[in-house]
C-alpha cells in the first residue's frame, strides 16, 4: 500500500507538524480531534495495517469541520523522518512501543510525546525511554485521563489532604488494563505515588485479553499508598455487573455508574446529591489535551516520570503472581 492523500484546502504556512503512530481504536480517536485544532497542521499517520489506516481515514473523513485546514498523509511505515516533530502521540500496544519510541529518537527531535497506556512490556524499556526523554528534552505524557474527565477532576477538592479509599467493581471490564487508569486517579486524588500491591485475592488463571496476544486476569486486585489511600478493584469473571466506582473518605462520598453518566455525592450534611458525571469520548479530551499543550508547555495528564512510578509497582507484582500461580515463566508483562 503507498502514501495517499486527502484533499488540503488553502494553507499558505503549515506551522506544525504532528505525528500519529498506531491508527488503531485510540489513534483514530486521536485523529478526529486533531482535525478539530484550529490552526493548520501537518499529520502524519503511521500504522502497519492497510485496515486500521483505512478505518482512521473514514473517522478522520466523518468529523465535520469548516475547511480543509490540514494536510494529512497516511502510510504503513515512515519513509523519511524530519529533524523535528512538534507533537507525537505513539497509541500502539505496548510490545512495540519501546521500539517506536527509540526509533523516532534516533532520527528526530520529538517536542511533545503522549504515550498510551499500559506502556511497556519489559521492565528495563521504562529506564530507557526515561533516558530518551531526558537526552532529548522532549516533555511526555501518559493517556490516564481521568484526572482530566470533569467530574472526576472536579471531586479533588472534596478528597483533598484526606486518606482515599476506592473501590471499583464490576464484570469483565478488563482488569489489568484499566487497572492503571484507577490507580492514577487515586495518586491523583491523593497526591501520593508510592504504594504497595496485593495480588492475594486475584484468580489464578490467565484470560485471553481482547487483544490479540496479551492476557488478563479476573479478581480483586488491592493497592496501598504510603499516604494511607486505599483501592480495592474486583473484576468477576461471570455474569454482567455494570461497572461501579466508590470513592470516600471521612468527609465525602461519591458512587459514580459510569454507564449511566450519572453519580451521586454526598458531604458536610450528608445528603446525597445526583450529578452528572459524563464520560467525554477521547477525541472530546485529545482537543483539550493539544490546545494545552501549545498555549501552557503542559497538559493535565500525569507526566512520563510519575506515571513510570505507578506502572511498575503494579506489573512487577503481577508478573511475580503469575509465574508463581498460574504454572506460567514470564520474563515480560503480557498486559497491554
Amino acid at each position: 500500500m503507498g502514501l495517499y492523500k486527502i484533499g488540503v484546502g488553502v494553507v499558505k504556512i503549515i506551522v506544525k507538524n504532528v505525528y500519529i503512530i498506531g491508527a488503531g481504536q485510540l489513534g483514530s480517536r486521536h485523529l478526529q480531534a486533531i482535525k478539530l485544532v484550529d490552526e493548520p497542521l501537518d499529520i502524519k499517520v503511521i500504522d502497519p495495517s492497510t485496515e486500521a489506516l483505512k478505518v482512521a481515514q473514514e473517522r478522520y473523513l466523518s468529523v465535520n469541520s469548516e475547511e480543509l485546514r490540514h494536510k494529512i498523509e497516511f502510510a504503513q511505515k515512515i519513509e523519511i523522518m524530519p529533524s523535528s516533530i512538534e507533537f507525537v502521540i505513539i497509541a500502539t500496544n505496548s510490545d512495540v512501543r519501546k521500539n517506536v519510541v527509540q526509533e523516532l529518537m534516533e532520527y528526530s527531535n520529538v517536542r511533545y510525546l503522549l504515550l498510551e497506556k499500559l506502556l511497556f512490556t519489559r521492565k528495563e524499556d521504562y529506564y530507557t525511554v526515561d533516558r530518551l526523554l531526558s537526552n532529548n528534552g522532549t516533555k511526555a505524557w501518559v493517556n490516564c485521563p481521568m484526572r482530566m474527565m470533569p467530574f472526576y477532576k472536579r471531586i479533588k477538592e472534596l478528597f483533598r489532604n484526606r486518606r482515599v479509599f476506592y473501590h471499583v467493581s464490576g464484570s469483565s471490564f478488563g482488569l489489568i488494563t484499566n487497572a492503571i487508569h484507577y490507580i492514577d486517579h487515586i495518586a491523583y486524588l491523593s497526591d501520593c505515588y508510592e504504594y504497595r500491591v496485593d495480588t492475594s485475592f486475584l484468580e489464578p488463571v490467565l484470560v485471553p485479553s481482547k487483544r490479540k496476544g496479551f492476557q488478563e486476569l479476573n479478581g480483586t486486585l488491592e493497592v496501598s499508598f504510603e499516604n494511607g489511600s486505599r483501592g480495592m478493584l474486583t473484576c468477576y469473571s461471570s455474569g454482567n455487573a455494570p461497572l461501579q466506582v466508590e470513592i470516600f473518605s471521612d468527609e465525602a462520598r461519591c458512587i459514580v455508574r459510569e454507564s449511566e453518566g450519572k453519580a451521586w455525592v454526598s458531604s458536610k450534611e450528608w445528603l446525597w446529591e445526583e450529578v452528572d458525571a459524563r464520560i467525554p469520548y477521547q477525541s472530546e479530551m485529545t482537543v483539550e489535551i493539544f490546545n494545552s499543550i501549545y498555549k501552557k508547555g503542559s497538559c493535565p495528564l500525569v507526566t512520563y516520570q510519575d506515571s513510570m512510578k505507578l506502572h511498575l509497582p503494579i506489573l512487577e507484582a503481577l508478573k511475580d503472581y503469575i509465574n508463581k500461580y498460574t504454572g506460567k515463566k514470564y520474563d515480560y508483562y503480557p498486559f497491554t
